[in-house]
């Protein structure tokens, strides 16, 4: 995974604007991060269920310092 996608992750785990952005407009959402094609097209093929689990995968990688409990 690119560490464009981590910060995408990371800030999708953080800031509930930019989550709900993500879902309902996802080129605007992903202006500014020089995503691969194959990762805008897994990020096309989440929903906000499963992002959680997707992001719960990724670990203390992601979300260590960002969320109580993960760091």
């Amino acid at each position: 995974m690119s560490e464009a996608l981590d910060q995408v992750v990371e800030r999708a785990v953080t800031d509930k604007d930019f989550r709900s952005l993500l879902f309902s407009d996802l080129n605007q959402a992903l202006e500014g991060y020089p995503v691969s094609d194959e990762e805008r097209k897994l990020l096309e093929n989440l929903d906000e269920d499963n992002f959680d689990e997707f992001a719960g995968g990724l670990g203390s990688r992601t979300t260590k310092g960002f969320m109580p409990g993960t760091g």
